[in-house]
């Protein structure tokens, strides 16, 4: 697997093997050209060290192999992957390897989950600074635990929520009146609009294509 940093990117980062791809806050590039078969699994905000024994923060924005964090282990699942034979037992194969090396605690603290709630619940309404207000904690102590927890800033989460929100309605097909698009989904106007969809999806609006109704975060780019 190839992975670049954004369209700018002429270098890119290769990975022989498993790859973890950590919280991003913006969009990267895969390269495509050439096939292959993968299985994979998205974890959830705030799941990351139960799950791969590290804190989300140390895999912000960046793309790292497995082995680099499992060890020989990664090695040794892939291999069995590699000889599986149908796609259902692949993914029984990886669901009991993630299942052995779960850590407590499972759920994220308390605060962070409360707030993933809230921001989940209404991405275009969610208030951070409410939100940090009825968990109860400062500002500088709630920004860490989300960081830790998370991989992103507040902020950030809540931003790239929101965007999330946009692009699953449009994937869907539906004819679009941008304008109002922005102002249902909690932007200031359609060009602050325009300006998320460059900054996280690397696109204009008018450029976005899924790669099909149910990838609404996978655009196809290039010749």
């Amino acid at each position: 697997m190839r992975v670049f940093a954004d369209d700018a990117d002429a270098r890119g980062q290769e990975f022989p093997a498993s790859v973890i791809c950590g919280p991003q806050s913006a969009y990267f590039v895969l390269d495509t050209s050439q096939p292959g078969a993968a299985v994979g699994v998205n974890l959830r905000p705030g799941a990351a060290a139960s799950v791969l024994g590290i804190p989300a923060d140390q895999l912000s924005d960046r793309h790292v192999g497995l082995e680099d964090i499992w060890g020989g282990a990664a090695r040794k699942l892939r291999d069995r992957l590699r000889e599986a034979r149908s796609p259902e037992r692949r993914f029984a194969i990886l669901e009991q390897a993630l299942a052995a090396r779960l850590q407590r605690p499972l759920l994220p603290h308390p605060a962070v989950a409360y707030a993933l709630r809230a921001v989940d619940a209404s991405p275009s309404l969610a208030r951070v600074g409410q939100v940090r207000d009825e968990t109860g904690y400062s500002a500088k102590r709630f920004i860490e635990l989300f960081r830790h927890s998370v991989g992103l800033a507040p902020k950030r989460y809540c931003r790239i929520r929101r965007f999330q929100t946009v692009i699953e309605s449009l994937a869907r097909g539906e004819p679009v009146e941008w304008a109002g698009v922005a102002a249902d989904s909690g932007y200031s106007d359609q060009s602050h609009l325009n300006r998320e969809f460059r900054a996280l999806a690397g696109v204009t609006p008018g450029e976005y294509r899924p790669v099909s109704n149910d990838r609404p975060s996978h655009v196809a780019i290039g010749p």
